[in-house]
């Protein structure tokens, strides 16, 4: 499968490849081929953030992921071919390895990394090697593979407006089977809306969404038996797991249930969310939104762009647990998604008919942008303005963004505390922000992911010296949560000597009981268990939960010894790496 990529000297991983092939022989012979050819091993800290993506989702689906992932890092740690670009942004990944001699981009057709070559179409003068269900397609440019391996257009489906229907309604105590023949009874309604009905059934896993007469067409049934196959089974995810049939005619499909209430009914304000999380901190409402960004994220990973994201379309139970809802209108592949909700979708969309083009994984970075304020800021809008214009729209049009990085203007931001959550954001996460919505830049979802994971370990660490960074709202006098970072910290402190004391005891009294054999000359002789319980353990890596990643390394091309690992701190051999595997 991989004979070609052995001539190469180089090779950028996507992780897409770990992500889809770790569960069957092709990985075994990538990971051994590396070994083999001694070929040096490219990646980025997306790699790393993408690989936690889809351990926090816990789909069986992935089972062999991180046994995989485990057994590549391991081989190539080990070989010293291991590099790791410190960025998260494509463009400037690219620029850092562009020049290795003899150097390939090994991707799938799906991968988020290949959808921004086809974004972005940057300069690089490597070759990239596609996996595909038949082999490997080799392209010598990317300007090549765009123009002899261009995307899908988008389905013919989308055009067709005809509805697949029948006379009678499944409902109450009504039987409706899916395509394998299970058979499920339609027990109790538990909501409704324009489009159909949520049905409790007799298995305590599923509940069914029954369409109303009118609203399947082909797109849609097309769509949802896109996304059964898809085969994500993770509960925080509300995508259609049977498609179901009554009287031998379509009408709808399971899904999991979501527990809790929507973003919007909880990010609405300070009395909406002091209410129903009065014990809240600003850690929570961060673990809240790097939990979406991981979620939408898995499912780029997946080909999916979810289109209309917003508020309403999740279901928050916990900071840790959330359910993306409304799941039918994703956009899969080229099967777009027809509906799209203004205030969070990318201005150069508007007026375009939603149905009739596919979006980009650009056009989504807007609209996770949209989700990082308006979690950080409690529900509030990045364009909602005091003393300014009269619609939301003509501020979005303006880009009236009423936050200055130096914080030298406050008379356009809204009452209510919301100057001081700006304040007390990090620095890095400000100029992302007024970037995107005063200037108009663009940022990939990775990156807000990477900001905002910073953040989380700040608050968690409480490097913060004031006690009001912590607060939901600092320096506002409602009744909420506070911190007192000086206990805290003393806790903190106290656990990590205790864990300290821990492994010294440990290491002290494995010395103790080592034992030496003279007579054996070589350690692979040596039964496992000399030196007593703690000497043979599975490896396993530290994670290093750093600054958002910024830091880079220039390239420098290789011959056919590996190429030493570079780095502006110490080279990356030293460096301790993923600790979820």
């Amino acid at each position: 499968m991989f004979e070609e990529l052995g001539n190469y000297l180089s090779i950028v991983l996507d992780y897409s490849v770990v992500l889809e092939y770790s569960n069957g022989v092709w990985f075994d012979e990538l990971t051994n081929l590396f070994e083999d050819k001694g070929i040096d091993c490219y990646i980025d800290d997306t790699f790393k953030i993408l690989h936690k993506c889809v351990v926090q989702q816990q789909d069986p689906k992935d089972i062999y992921v991180q046994s995989s992932m485990r057994s590549l890092i391991q081989s190539l740690m080990a070989t010293n071919t291991l590099h790791v670009v410190h960025t998260c942004n494509t463009e400037f990944f690219l620029e850092q390895v562009k020049d290795l001699r003899m150097c390939c981009i090994l991707t799938t057709r799906k991968g988020i990394f290949t959808k921004r070559l086809y974004e972005k179409a940057p300069d690089f003068n490597g070759d990239i090697a596609i996996i595909t269900p038949t082999g490997i397609k080799i392209f010598h440019s990317v300007a090549e593979m765009i123009k002899e391996f261009p995307l899908p257009e988008i389905s013919s489906l989308a055009k067709n407006n005809t509805f697949i229907d029948c006379d009678g309604r499944a409902s109450i105590d009504d039987m409706v089977i899916s395509t394998e023949g299970d058979k499920f009874i339609l027990e109790k309604r538990l909501s409704g809306g324009a489009e159909g009905m949520v049905f409790t059934t007799n298995n305590p896993k599923y509940v069914a969404k029954i369409y109303h007469k009118g609203v399947i067409t082909p797109l849609r049934w097309a769509k949802l038996k896109k996304l059964t196959e898809l085969g994500i089974t993770s509960s925080s995810f509300c995508t259609p797991q049977h498609l179901l049939y009554f009287r031998g005619v379509p009408v709808g499909y399971t899904m999991f249930v979501g527990k809790g209430t929507t973003l919007s009914n909880v990010f609405d304000g300070p009395d909406a969310i002091l209410e129903q999380y009065p014990d809240w901190t600003r850690l929570d409402v961060v673990e809240t939104l790097l939990s979406l960004i991981g979620k939408y994220l898995y499912l780029h990973m997946h080909d999916i762009v979810a289109g209309d994201i917003q508020l309403k379309n999740a279901l928050i139970y916990t900071s840790s647990t959330q359910y993306l809802i409304d799941m039918d209108s994703v956009q899969v592949g080229n099967l777009p998604c027809p509906v799209g909700t203004e205030d969070f979708t990318d201005p150069k969309l508007w007026g375009k008919d939603f149905s009739g083009f596919v979006r980009t994984l650009e056009d989504e970075d807007y609209s996770i942008a949209m989700l990082v304020f308006s979690i950080l800021f409690c529900g509030l809008h990045p364009y909602a303005t005091r003393k300014g214009a009269e619609t939301l729209r003509e501020e979005i049009l303006n880009h009236n963004f009423p936050y200055t990085l130096d914080n030298s203007d406050k008379e356009h931001i809204p009452l209510g505390g919301y100057d001081h959550i700006w304040e007390y954001l990090p620095e890095n996460l400000r100029v992302m922000l007024y970037k995107t919505f005063r200037e108009g830049k663009s940022y990939e979802a990775v990156c807000w992911r990477a900001a905002v994971q910073e953040y989380m370990n700040n608050l968690e660490n409480f490097v913060y010296d004031d006690p009001e960074a912590y607060k939901l709202f600092p320096c506002e006098n409602y009744k909420q949560a506070s911190v007192n970072v000086e206990e805290v910290r003393a806790k903190l402190q106290a656990k990590l000597d205790a864990k300290k004391a821990r492994e010294e005891n440990i290491a002290a009294k494995a010395q103790i009981e080592k034992k030496s054999f003279g007579n054996v000359p070589s350690g692979r002789y040596v039964s496992s268990n000399v030196g007593g319980s703690d000497s043979y353990r599975p490896v396993r890596f530290d994670d290093e939960e750093t600054a958002a990643p910024s830091a880079s390394f220039a390239a420098t091309p290789t011959n056919s010894a590996p190429a030493p690992s570079v780095s502006q701190e110490e080279p990356a051999k030293k460096k301790k790496f993923f600790g979820l595997f």
